[in-house]
């Protein structure tokens, strides 16, 4: 019986010191597993009228120089929800960009696309865990995402910016005959919007935000980017005042400050871009 006993102790003995490695390296790849963690999202929108083309530069390019990735390219239908999401975006993406596409590109109430966005964040923090984000928007997509900041960063498990380059932003009533298809270029809802965002204690004021303000001029005669007057985008500084903001801007001015050339073919406005949101490459 002591034998027997013996015998059996002897192949615990065995078979434990043969298990514990196995088990050791299950655990560790658990972990490292779940270390991995995406790096902040930046993500691109256009403005009115904007399409694909409007922001491929500035993301392709940005790739190209070494400082972020292109991942998705999500499609956003009219009714405010994500119908379409292309690409690929892996963990180790180093700066995942974003490109963000509207299919009904010529709303005019930024307050729907400001909805919409708000549908987009609540997508990629469900699916992709993200919790920060930066935010690159032209022309009248500024006022989409100006006014999502006011009204919707505030909600339960939102994801929450970090950095914003606003280009060619028209923050104030356009007194040019520019965005002849848009209907609120005049309409006194910019005034009202702009009021809430600069007042005492707003929303936006108390967000912790580097921001960088991009304005383009044609000429030192044309103090506008022959669509946003010069003025209309400087007035984003009224609006970053807040205890933990940054406020920057820079002033582009000839050919390619031109309102669609900002974002299509300017390099200086792209390397400004590049180091403001990610340093070096």
């Amino acid at each position: 019986m002591k034998k027997f006993i013996f015998v059996i102790i002897a192949i615990i003995g065995l078979l434990i010191p043969a298990g514990l490695p196995t088990m050791e390296k299950e655990v560790a790849a658990t972990s490292n597993s779940e270390s991995v963690k995406r790096q902040v999202p930046t993500l691109f929108f256009h403005g009115f009228g904007g399409t694909v083309r409007s922001m491929d530069y500035l993301i392709d390019q940005s790739q190209m120089d070494g400082y972020a990735t292109r991942t998705l390219t999500v499609t956003i239908n009219r009714q405010g929800q994500v119908i379409k999401t292309d690409g690929i975006w892996e963990k180790s993406a180093k700066n995942p960009e974003i490109q963000v596409l509207f299919v009904d590109n010529h709303e005019s109430d930024y307050h729907h696309t400001a909805r919409w966005i708000d549908n987009l964040l609540r997508m990629l923090h469900n699916k992709y865990g993200v919790t920060k984000f930066n935010a690159v928007a032209h022309s009248w997509g500024n006022n989409a995402v100006i006014y999502y900041l006011q009204h919707y960063s505030q909600k339960t498990n939102q994801p929450q910016i970090e950095s914003l380059v606003n280009i060619a932003a028209p923050m104030q009533i356009l007194n040019r005959d520019i965005y002849r298809r848009n209907d609120w270029r005049y309409s006194q809802q910019l005034k009202k919007d702009f009021q809430t965002y600069t007042a005492q204690g707003s929303t936006i004021r108390n967000l912790h935000i580097r921001e960088l303000n991009i304005i383009g001029q044609l000429s030192p005669e044309d103090h506008f980017d022959e669509a946003v007057p010069v003025s209309s985008a400087e007035s984003l500084k009224k609006i970053f005042k807040g205890p933990n903001q940054t406020y920057r801007v820079r002033l582009f001015t000839g050919k390619r400050a031109e309102h669609s050339a900002l974002t299509r073919r300017n390099p200086r406005v792209l390397h400004v871009m590049e180091r403001f949101l990610w340093g070096q490459p």
